[in-house]
């Protein structure tokens, strides 16, 4: 089997669209030729053992169309999360509402409350302290909010859904989930902390998601007895799955700028 630069270099004379980051992929258990298109437009070349590079070319010539065609959609699709900067007057939604930060000194508000608060007047206070620390406090404060939006919503579907002993968490799911059921021992809707700043329709989808799953459907499970639960319970299901896609690119799960603003740079030539 060639190395890979001997493929990189016969895919380059193709001349190929600068944007799309062709690489190669030597696959020694592939028994054909294949082509993953990843997020954000990056274009993945699989070879196997047996393909030479001549045939490598002639396959990823025969694709071009198909390449150009997923490439634009990866690109349209691709994530454009928001990296925060702890100071005042940057925007946070939750459940709903928008709230703008500020920051003081002291660790409690002039009524003795206990940082980070929601305040009446649209207001999320917070200590000011160290990025990595507001950003802890902050997310800490979806989840604690989050939690008691949780189980007090929850309990219609438990009712309706005649679920027993269902327990909830509000968590960090990584960057692909919004929630997941656990089934017994566990029995537990888990939601991801960051869901608590989409659309207040969009929260509800993801707890009824999950809640669908916490009455066991027989069958797959998303299949016909899940999506029949789905339907009985948020008819509009799939209308508000396709918005969450395109909302969820645009959520906040927890980046920021670790060092604050930069106000300016200067360097001497």
């Amino acid at each position: 089997m060639n190395g890979p630069d001997v493929y990189t270099a016969a895919i380059a004379a193709l001349c190929l669209p600068a944007e799309w980051q062709v690489t190669v992929a030597l696959r020694p258990r592939r028994r054909s030729l294949g082509i993953e298109v990843q997020p954000g437009g990056t274009v993945t070349v699989l070879i196997p053992p047996q393909a030479g590079p001549d045939q490598v070319v002639r396959f990823v010539r025969g694709h071009r169309r198909w390449i150009t065609e997923k490439v634009e959609t990866a690109v349209r699709l691709a994530p454009n999360h928001p990296v925060k900067q702890f100071v005042d007057g940057e925007i946070f939604d939750l459940l709903g509402q928008r709230y703008r930060l500020q920051l003081v000194d002291a660790g409690l508000t002039t009524n003795g409350r206990q940082l980070p608060v929601l305040a009446s007047d649209n207001i999320l206070y917070a200590r000011r302290e160290r990025p990595d620390r507001v950003r802890r406090a902050i997310t800490g404060l979806y989840r604690q909010e989050g939690l008691a939006w949780a189980v007090r919503e929850g309990r219609e579907y438990e009712r309706r859904g005649r679920i027993e002993g269902l327990r909830y968490q509000v968590r960090d799911l990584g960057r692909r989930r919004w929630g997941v059921y656990h089934g017994p021992p566990k029995h537990t809707t888990a939601l991801h902390w960051a869901v608590f700043g989409l659309p207040l329709r969009l929260i509800e989808y993801v707890l009824v998601h999950e809640q669908a799953h916490a009455t066991r459907p027989s069958g797959q499970p998303h299949g016909r007895a899940w999506q029949r639960q789905m339907t009985l319970w948020m008819p509009d299901w799939r209308q508000r799955k396709d918005e969450l896609a395109e909302a969820g690119r645009h959520a906040w799960l927890g980046d920021f700028e670790p060092h604050g603003p930069v106000v300016s740079r200067y360097k001497n030539a």
